[in-house]
């Protein structure tokens, strides 16, 4: 089930990681700048905490950072 977007606005400023599809098993970190819902699918932008760039990803992408 996708993330409801009040939940996914919650998220906005918080870091995460994000799994690169097509990468294996690759985890990038990431800040969550705002949310939506684009053709019935909940996304976050998120912009990498070391790098450059943004984009839009589909919120289910994105895991809790944890130690």
């Amino acid at each position: 089930m996708a993330m409801p977007l009040s939940e996914a606005r919650a998220l906005t400023g918080t870091d995460q990681l994000w799994l690169v599809p097509g990468a294996g098993k690759l985890l990038v970190g990431v800040t969550v700048h705002d949310a939506r819902v684009s053709y019935g699918r909940t996304q976050l932008l998120i912009q990498p905490l070391s790098g450059r760039g943004h984009r839009w990803v589909d919120a289910d992408m994105l895991q809790d950072v944890t130690d």
